[in-house]
């Protein structure tokens, strides 16, 4: 034990109150120091730690091994010690000479003489930076314990929870006090506590480290939340527990089954568009209406994606349906999605009504009679798909497909029938038209026309003026050329005015003569020749004069007639027909040619042709440049030239007959 050099002063004191022989040999700092805080002993172990000789510990006041910020309160614990003799202690920094700090507890007890009186202060320090660096660790562990996103748990050897973080506990819905003590079985199935158990056995009793559960947690509200953990044993020190981390994987299985049915959906798409592609092929050499919808539904129902399919029209009564083609088994539910008269939530009866698909993607919940639902107990459908078959304004009926899969039509897949159905419509127009067009006898329906929604009765009538229409053709996206001579107004005010006009898209003068004129008008919006047009019909005759017009259409003998007239008289409400009769066409020359000829040009070609004849394209000086057909036909200028280019050479070769 060191001390200072001898001194009469206070010596015998010290020799009677302190003891040094036992303290050289002692790990931690052992010291003594007076009321004067001068050091009166010390130990080996404060010379090692801080650096100092003997003789300059001698000369130092205890409290220069404080730092600073932290003396004043070390200062504080020593006078409750000198003047108050109570026993104290303090974690506090040690500096050594080279100012390195070391983390130190210090204990302080007060000395006392014979008398009893204090007159100093003896005790210890231990270095505890082991100790510090150990509570640093414990603080982190217990800072990532409780802020990591997974739930973390420690269990015991007899499967109780020893502690838990408060994301397991959120995750659980228990609070920590009930978790902490309670069995894992609160919160796992008898399957998930089977297997739980059977891979804690396995860690215990093989060289495995880790373990991975896949099982649900089951809520306080009974809820199975599905769960993803990696658990490990604790080290041998404590007695077989388990330290546990658990994720929800809710959201990630979420995504999983949704990537899953993408890519199943994706393959299902790409099937479906297969059978589309080779539907589409066979509508192109189909030269009926028959066929065309036989090929659809039979097609649809060979496939290994539909299990029946059918295309119906509006019966006569106007209230059901009448079923024109169908192939597939049906089992006996075609009700199921639509062909039931008089009810009119039917998917197929809402589709054909509205003109906007409907789909039955969970068949089984929409109403059904109670009559069918046996039959419908018994089927593999599962659901429906309803798509009008529309071109233009017709509406040629509806298409009607069953799926045995469940949510079958999804928005893609729906997007694809839609597309089906278009082409369907389309095919369907296309042959009517082309049956008309080789009919050697007709029908003829003419209309009397007072509708001023009816752009040229309106005009006829605010300007007293005589509109005659000279030619209508099919422009693209749906809107219909129409070349109409006016005579009786100034050409500049009917433009202006056509133009106005809301289901006008654009029009120009391709003539004028005084007050007649020849206008060219893109048409959108209503009109009943543009009506009677999608719907197959050949307008012959159409004169507005005074707000009043007629209008002369011809159809093919076994066109739905009743049908066309319907659509006519409510879009127009002051539209009636006022005649119909059978014409037999003339088997002239010119009929002979002008069939050779069609037989011949494609659609596209025939109507640029035409639209460049009617617009004065043949004209000397020309009516109509070529850029301003085209325009009006929206093609390129490119385009128009070579469809021109090669009708002209059909025509040559029909009217000189060098070619078949």
């Amino acid at each position: 034990m060191n001390e200072p050099p001898k001194s009469d002063q206070n010596e015998l004191v010290f020799d009677d109150a302190f003891s040094t022989d036992i303290y050289d040999g002692v790990p931690d700092v052992i010291y003594a120091f007076d009321r004067n805080w001068q050091f009166r002993r010390w130990n080996d172990r404060l010379l090692e730690l801080t650096g100092y000789s003997n003789a300059e510990i001698a000369e130092m006041n205890p409290i220069e091994f404080i730092p600073e910020d932290e003396r004043e309160h070390v200062s504080e614990l020593v006078m409750d010690v000198l003047e108050r003799g109570k026993s104290r202690s303090v974690d506090t920094t040690l500096l050594a000479k080279d100012g390195e700090p070391l983390p130190f507890e210090f204990n302080g007890s007060p000395v006392r003489a014979e008398s009893g009186a204090i007159v100093g202060v003896a005790g210890s320090g231990r270095d505890i930076s082991e100790r510090k660096r150990r509570e640093r660790e414990l603080s982190q562990y217990e800072t990532l314990f409780e802020t990591v996103g997974d739930g973390v748990y420690i269990i015991d050897e007899d499967l109780r929870f020893v502690t838990v973080n408060e994301a397991f506990a959120s995750m659980t819905g228990y609070d920590r006090e009930t978790l902490e003590g309670s069995p894992i079985s609160l919160v796992s199935s008898e399957a998930g506590l089977a297997k739980a158990q059977r891979l804690a056995d396995e860690l215990r009793t093989s060289d495995r480290e880790v373990a991975n559960l896949d099982a649900s947690v089951i809520s306080a509200s009974g809820e199975a939340v599905p769960t993803e953990t990696r658990f490990s044993l604790l080290p041998d020190g404590d007695a077989g527990g388990i330290v546990g981390v658990t994720r929800d994987v809710t959201e990630r299985r979420r995504r999983e089954r949704k990537l899953r049915r993408q890519r199943d959906e994706l393959e299902t798409l790409n099937r479906i568009n297969v059978v589309i592609r080779e539907l589409t092929r066979s509508l192109v050499s189909t030269a009926s209406r028959e066929g065309i919808e036989t090929t659809v539904v039979s097609q649809l129902a060979d496939s290994d994606l539909y299990q029946f399919a059918w295309i119906a029209e509006r019966d006569r009564t106007g209230t059901g349906l009448s079923v024109r083609s169908e192939a597939g088994e049906d089992n006996g539910v075609r009700s199921l999605v639509g062909e039931v008269v008089g009810e009119e939530d039917r998917p197929a009866n809402v589709a054909l009504r509205t003109g906007e698909t409907q789909i039955a993607n969970d068949a089984r919940l929409r109403p059904i009679p109670p009559e069918s639902e046996t039959t419908l107990a018994e089927s593999s459908v599962e659901s429906g798909i309803a798509v009008p078959l529309s071109y233009g304004e017709a509406t040629y009926g509806v298409l009607v497909v069953y799926a045995t899969r469940p949510n079958a039509f999804s928005e893609r897949e729906q997007a694809g029938f839609e597309a089906l159905g278009d082409i369907v419509a389309f095919a369907i127009n296309a042959v009517e038209s082309r049956r008309l067009l080789f009919a050697e006898s007709v029908v003829e329906l003419e209309f009397a026309v007072t509708d001023r929604s009816a752009l040229f009765v309106r005009l006829s009538d605010e300007y007293d003026c005589r509109c005659t229409l000279e030619d209508v053709l099919p422009a693209e996206e749906e809107t219909m050329l129409c070349f109409v001579r006016v005579v009786g107004e100034s050409p500049d005010v009917v433009l202006d005015a056509v133009e106005a006009a809301d289901q006008v898209d654009g029009a120009r003068l391709v003539s004028r003569d005084g007050d007649e004129c020849v206008l060219e008008v893109r048409v959108t919006g209503p009109s009943p020749v543009v009506t009677l047009a999608d719907h197959g019909a050949s307008v012959t005759h159409a004169v507005t004069e005074g707000g009043e017009g007629r209008i002369v259409a011809e159809l093919a003998p076994d066109a739905d007639l009743r049908a066309v007239v319907e659509v006519v008289e409510s879009a127009f409400p002051g539209t009636k027909m006022v005649g119909k009769r059978d014409a037999e066409r003339p088997a002239g020359s010119a009929a002979e040619f002008r069939t050779a000829l069609d037989d011949r040009l494609t659609d596209r070609q025939l109507t640029a042709t035409r639209a460049a004849y009617r617009a004065g394209y043949f004209d000397w000086p020309r009516a109509s440049t070529a850029e301003e057909v085209a325009d009006a036909l929206d093609i390129s200028a490119a385009t128009f030239h070579q469809h021109l280019r090669k009708s002209q050479e059909k025509l040559l070769d029909v009217f000189f007959g060098e070619s078949d």
